[in-house]
């Protein structure tokens, strides 16, 4: 997610691209990008200082629990240390919100398909994008996912990319068989080489990514904008 926002950024120009934690409890996205944000500049925050998601915002209240990142898309930190999970709801008017000033959001979710987050965005997204590492219990849990749309005819799976990644423990031969796999739900299935800024768990800055990498996401980022502009 970080990536991907970090690419859209880059190519459309600063102040379009939104990036925000939509984990039920607040996920690791604070952790993984460039700028961290300060206390207070958090999905709670936004939501508890706008109550009224048609209200007018303007763009220097909006910023406030933003954080600006140097490819020039925001950041919208998860919520943590909150009473309670991130709501079907509380997802819809972050969306609404965002959207006042902003053209895309790149929202970051948990795998639990109970959490409201989880179910708002599969039922919002324009575009989903499922990473699928080379192991077997995450192939399994994408193709899982896949089969869940399928069965429920959700329209979104007309719409989403299924990217395989390599990474540490990750076993090849899971490759064929996965990608067979996805294949048979007729999504396009991207590839994104070893990166060891991913693996490490650090904070990404696209400076410091391998070229293999960056073109990558390119890829990525072009496949989304298009199946984006095909739901449109």
């Amino acid at each position: 997610a970080v990536a991907l926002a970090q690419t859209l950024a880059t190519v459309r120009g600063g102040s379009t691209v939104a990036c925000a934690d939509l984990a039920e409890i607040g996920g690791s996205l604070a952790d993984r990008v460039g700028v961290p944000p300060t206390e207070g500049r958090d999905v709670v925050g936004l939501l508890a200082a706008h109550t009224d998601a048609a209200a007018t915002i303007r763009p220097s209240a909006l910023s406030r629990y933003m954080t600006r990142q140097p490819s020039g898309e925001d950041i919208v930190a998860g919520r943590r240390g909150a009473e309670s999970g991130l709501s079907y709801d509380d997802a819809a008017k972050l969306a609404d919100i965002l959207a006042q000033h902003r053209d895309i959001l790149v929202a970051d979710t948990g795998n639990n398909p109970l959490a409201g987050s989880w179910q708002w965005a599969i039922s919002a997204a324009d575009v989903l994008v499922i990473p699928a590492p080379l192991r077997f219990d995450a192939a399994s849990s994408a193709e899982r996912l896949l089969q869940h749309l399928s069965a429920t005819g959700s329209d979104v799976l007309n719409r989403t990319i299924v990217v395989v990644t390599d990474g540490p423990g990750d076993a090849p031969i899971v490759e064929h068989d996965a990608v067979e796999a996805f294949c048979e739900y007729a999504v396009p299935v991207l590839r994104m080489p070893f990166e060891p800024l991913f693996a490490s768990g650090e904070r990404i800055v696209p400076a410091r990514l391998r070229p293999a990498t960056t073109t990558s996401l390119t890829v990525i980022a072009a496949t989304v904008v298009e199946l984006m502009t095909a739901a449109r």
